[in-house]
């Protein structure tokens, strides 16, 4: 028996270092507690485990190690602390990077509505001066128009 519990792929009884390393890191990061272990290690550099059951609020402990066992090709123990191996710091990068495409596609569909808002507010603005005022002349309409389209256009290359 490996340092790693036995795993059932299709069947059959396999050591986990029968597996490829690959499927080794994968697996590891499938779940989202191992996940936010690794960015809780990355981000201090070391962790105990009372720091990071503490930090995750994981209440049983029998769950945090099965989880921290779980990451073995991703961490080292060194006395009472955890640390990330150099494939830890790989698969902490990734994770990092991961994060941040997200939040830039978030940002992106806010500055595209952003977009449309302005659209509207500026069709709404037009519509109620020239309701107040009478109809507007064509140079003030060319003028808020031209201001309109390069308000958007600016949105718009930031939404790149």
């Amino acid at each position: 028996m490996g340092a790693f519990p036995s795993v059932r792929l299709g069947g059959v009884m396999e050591e986990p270092s029968d597996l490829g390393l690959e499927d080794q890191v994968f697996k590891s990061l499938s779940h989202q507690i191992r996940r936010d272990i690794i960015r809780y290690v990355g981000e201090r550099s070391k962790a105990s485990f009372t720091e990071i059951r503490n930090s995750l609020r994981i209440e049983d402990s029998s769950m945090l190690s099965y989880h921290l066992n779980g990451l073995r090709p991703l961490l080292q123990q060194h006395d009472s602390n955890y640390l990330l191996s150099d494939l830890g710091r790989h698969a902490y990068r990734l994770i990092l990077g991961t994060t941040a495409l997200g939040t830039e596609s978030r940002l992106k569909m806010r500055i595209r509505y952003a977009i449309v808002a302005n659209a509207l507010l500026r069709a709404r603005a037009i519509f109620s001066i020239s309701n107040w005022q009478g109809h507007l002349q064509s140079q003030t309409m060319m003028s808020l128009a031209a201001l309109w389209f390069i308000s958007n256009l600016i949105l718009y290359r930031l939404s790149l």
